[in-house]
């Protein structure tokens, strides 16, 4: 019987164990319905599911460039709709914005 190196077996056991624990985490979550413009949460944060929509004279926080791929809140990733700690559970077009959209690593 051939024996593996110490160090293969232990990046072959930590793979194994974080795997298990991303499993365990995602399996037992419902799926997340995205947030729609009509829902009293998306009115209370001002949502808008394209940016480019956003009515600037009503929005005076508002500035061109600004979406929910950019904002500090959304779940980093590249989906097109994706988690937002503002309102959790749900999903948020990553196009979107918001009144309490905030750059990105700002203070």
């Amino acid at each position: 019987m051939k024996s593996l190196p110490r160090r293969t077996l232990l990046h072959t056991i930590g793979l194994a164990l974080a795997a298990g624990a991303t499993r365990r985490t995602t399996a037992g979550e419902p799926p997340r319905k995205l947030l729609e413009e009509s829902e009293p949460a998306a009115r209370a944060i001002g949502y808008e599911d394209d940016a480019k929509a956003v009515n600037a004279a009503a929005n005076p926080t508002y500035r061109r460039g600004q979406s929910c791929t950019t904002c500090a809140y959304i779940e980093i990733g590249t989906a097109p709709r994706r988690g937002c700690s503002v309102v959790p559970g749900r999903l948020v077009n990553a196009a979107g914005w918001c009144k309490v959209w905030k750059l990105r690593g700002s203070s």
